[in-house]
């Protein structure tokens, strides 16, 4: 009995860990070789995949991601682009966004957040 509560407790310990909340690096990816901007390349990720939620009509957690001013502020200041990198708490909620659609937001970031 002993034996199989060390074994239990051993992998419990594994599980937990590997558990991670870390952010998924986007690993093997073609740099975006061009100017990404909010109105080409962001507002349509946003438009597909984040207004379910977070409209003005019963946002969740007050967040609104309707104009880019309120995409660029919560990508600043907020939790935006870490939160669609993180693969324990992603968002959408319904699973990370590919690979490429996160390099979009990387790169905006790093080009400046052009409208």
């Amino acid at each position: 009995m002993k034996i199989i509560q060390k074994l239990c407790l051993i992998v419990c310990t594994v599980i937990l860990v590997n558990c991670t909340t870390a952010e998924i690096p986007l690993v093997d990816q073609n740099p975006v070789n061009r100017t990404v901007t909010y109105t080409q390349d962001i507002q349509p990720i946003i438009l597909g995949n984040c207004l379910t939620c977070h409209s003005s009509v019963n946002p969740r957690n007050g967040l609104i991601l309707e104009t880019y001013e309120q995409v660029r502020n919560s990508s600043e200041t907020g939790t935006l682009i870490p939160r669609i990198n993180d693969a324990a708490n992603p968002m959408p909620q319904s699973g990370l966004l590919t690979a490429d659609r996160r390099a979009l937001f990387d790169q905006w970031r790093a080009g400046g957040y052009i409208e």
